[in-house]
């Protein structure tokens, strides 16, 4: 499986306003002379040759930002998503309530995270796709076998992301922790 070797990939996406059931004759009339249009964030799949750069480059504007809320590194937070999308501190980390509260307050950082955590997510998903083709053709006859071959990649891909984030950079890995200790 190839994946472009372009750096980004921009879709500006809009999402048009919900419809309502109980409209007022004024608002029906309103909501079809102009839809409300949103504007999303641009969608950027960092690609796997950019990812240590932009690692490198999301670990140094979060050392700004903990550096300028004088928040202490080390202990290394380790940062991964919750599934409503807010960034969360993994571990035991003391400043821990301070680090997410400025994610939320820094949406652009929040975004940047996200978008870490999915490029990352994907590029593991791609490693050793070969391999497991290889794998599942090996296996042909064995329909038990190719089922459980499936089930492990699919835990693999879904793994939760996490990175820590120290004065040396940031460390992205995957896992199933329960608990992770500052």
């Amino acid at each position: 499986m190839l994946v472009s070797a372009t750096s980004y990939v921009n879709s500006p996406q809009t999402l048009a306003a919900p419809a309502t059931t109980r409209a007022t004759p004024a608002a029906a009339e309103a909501e079809t002379q102009a839809p409300l249009q949103r504007e999303l964030p641009p969608l950027q799949l960092i690609q796997g040759k950019d990812l240590p750069q932009a690692t490198a480059d999301f670990a140094a504007d979060v050392g700004k930002l903990f550096r300028a809320a004088g928040i202490a590194v080390p202990p290394d937070p380790v940062l991964s998503m919750d599934y409503a999308g807010k960034v969360v501190v993994a571990n035991d980390h003391p400043d821990k309530t301070r680090i997410e509260r400025m994610f939320e307050d820094e949406p652009e950082m929040r975004n940047s995270f996200a978008e870490l955590s999915a490029a990352h997510s994907l590029q593991r998903a791609v490693e050793g796709y070969d391999e497991f083709v290889a794998a599942y053709d090996r296996l042909q006859g064995s329909p038990a076998a190719q089922a459980a071959l499936v089930s492990d990649r699919i835990a693999h891909n879904k793994a939760q992301f996490f990175m820590s984030v120290g004065t040396d950079g940031a460390e992205p890995f995957f896992g199933g922790l329960g608990r992770v200790s500052a």
